[in-house]
């Protein structure tokens, strides 16, 4: 009976400090790389091409996005990732959703119909469990 060599690619992408900016990348292989394994470190190792420049918009959908996340973990009606519990802070909670509101009304004439009305009940949905929130 033969058996298959599996073959395997490690990169280490771990910066030891006082390091330059660069990780270091290790690579091991046993036997020939797959396909999939190969394409796998090309795209780890970067290209030549660039990252598109994200818009002003797009920047702030990004921002919206995370501090509706974090509202929704102040209300007390989401578990915190961090320490996988559930608090309640409703002074936190009412900044978040006084600054994604902020932000929406900014963006919202930048974008389409349907991403307007998406924020509108974004914002409107915090505010509502807000509420609910702060009457119990």
């Amino acid at each position: 009976m033969s058996e298959q060599e599996e073959s395997y690619v490690v990169i280490d992408k771990r910066r030891a400090a006082g390091s330059s900016d660069e990780p270091e990348h290790t690579e091991e292989q046993t036997g020939p790389a797959s396909p999939e394994a190969k394409a796998e470190t090309d795209e780890d190792h970067g290209s030549d091409e660039a990252h598109p420049r994200l818009a002003a918009n797009d920047r702030l959908l990004m921002c919206i996005d995370i501090l509706h996340q974090g509202a929704w973990i102040a209300l007390g009606l989401v578990n915190d990732p961090v320490t996988n519990t559930v608090e309640k802070n409703l002074e936190e909670a009412r900044i978040l959703i006084d600054s994604v509101s902020d932000l929406a009304s900014r963006v919202e004439s930048r974008v389409d119909a349907s991403i307007q009305r998406d924020l509108r009940t974004l914002v409107s949905n915090l505010r509502v469990n807000y509420v609910n929130q702060a009457g119990r």
